[in-house]
């Protein structure tokens, strides 16, 4: 790859950042108004105004741990602030490229619903966990139960204070009331299939 290419490649990389960051940005104040002051919203989700109002105008960045604690705070699932290029399409089918998709930019996480929409009793996403991602910060839970399926690379997941190493093709099914985090400890990126019933509202703790 040459200078150009680079140079291009890093250009289309912060465009689909700023993108990102601005529709996260978009959503979260779309669900605020009429129910919250940012004030208010700070308080419930445990985060700063000024981080809040950062994010709103899309020039702030969310962690993972901020994004889960506001949509915990306004009672949405993580689903529904995932984008969909064919909004408002009643459909049974779901292209690999017209998957709903949310990426946390600060930390390289990326989430695709798998399902078409969050209007399901079944909830499936596919996530990607970057390398030396700590989730010991990020515990979160919800009802029902969940299976999650190591597609590639190596992952911790802790359930209920308990350790278990998964490996590409190992699967992992257990009570999601329990507080659950993955955590990754190599230099490479992990993938993972999460599937959950109901649909994981992800409440941080």
């Amino acid at each position: 790859m040459d200078g150009t290419d680079t140079a291009s490649g890093e250009a289309t990389a912060s465009m689909e950042r700023d993108f990102w960051i601005a529709h996260l940005g978009a959503m979260i104040k779309e669900q605020r108004l009429g129910r919250f002051t940012v004030e208010e919203l700070a308080e419930r989700a445990g985060v700063s105004a000024g981080l809040i109002s950062q994010i709103e105008r899309g020039i702030g960045n969310p962690s993972f741990a901020t994004l889960l604690r506001l949509a915990n705070s306004l009672e949405l699932p993580l689903a529904s602030m995932f984008t969909d290029p064919n909004e408002g399409q009643n459909h049974m089918l779901v292209r690999r490229a017209d998957r709903r998709r949310i990426e946390i930019p600060s930390q390289g996480i990326i989430m695709e619903l798998i399902v078409p929409d969050a209007e399901r009793k079944l909830g499936v996403i596919n996530m990607t966990i970057p390398a030396n991602f700590d989730g010991a910060h990020v515990p979160h839970s919800h009802e029902g139960e969940e299976c999650v399926i190591l597609q590639s690379g190596t992952l911790v997941a802790t359930i209920g204070g308990q350790d278990f190493v998964l490996e590409a093709g190992d699967s992992l099914t257990y009570d999601a009331t329990l507080p659950h985090w993955w955590s990754n400890n190599t230099n490479s990126a992990a993938v993972m299939l999460a599937i959950s019933t109901p649909p994981s509202l992800g409440k941080a703790h």
